[in-house]
């Protein structure tokens, strides 16, 4: 299992629905299990002192100049995640953010030139963890249950066992043949 397949793994593990003691416990442990591993892995990608302070200053930004609700809070739009499929993240409602002459744009783009090296810097760290680190085997061994056990106590959807197959313990002649 490659350090990547801990992420859609995880995924999996908490989207899994069952009902048998044996296979919710299987489960749990290796939510358990597997939760440390990818905080530990995140630390990799942890943002500088220096990154910390250029969101702080950019997210201030934002908020001067976004649209803003009868209370004095900012507007958010809901737009997809890029990154997570099917979810989505709130962003500041933000009048003339793509145009490059606009004063959000303009202050932007001092704000990133000033941060220019912790940007690149951090957008480099990110690139390696994505094209190496990821890439690396995982030295995690899932908590497994027997194929035979699903079969006889619980219904897996498709979308859930593509995910969480690392800890399903196929039969040994599966294993030999390839067959089912």
């Amino acid at each position: 299992m490659k350090k990547s397949d801990l992420y859609s793994f995880e995924i999996g593990l908490n989207r899994a629905k069952f009902e048998h003691p044996r296979v919710t416990y299987a489960v749990s442990k290796n939510k358990r299990l597997v939760r440390p591993i990818i905080e530990d892995m995140q630390k990799a990608v942890k943002l500088s002192e220096k990154m910390e302070e250029y969101q702080k200053v950019r997210e201030d930004l934002a908020k001067k100049y976004c649209e803003k609700n009868d209370d004095g809070s900012p507007k958010f739009n809901k737009i997809p995640d890029p990154i997570r499929l099917g979810e989505y993240q709130m962003v500041y409602d933000i009048p003339g953010q793509k145009d490059p002459a606009s004063k959000y744009r303009k202050e932007l783009a001092k704000l990133e030139n000033k941060y220019k090296d912790a940007i690149d810097e951090h957008k480099e760290k990110v690139r390696r963890y994505e094209t190496e680190f990821l890439d690396d085997e995982t030295e995690y061994k899932p908590f497994m249950i027997d194929l035979e056990f699903m079969e006889a106590h619980e219904k897996c959807p498709q979308e859930v066992m593509d995910l969480i197959h690392w800890m399903i313990k196929e039969p040994k002649e599966n294993k030999q043949n390839d067959t089912i």
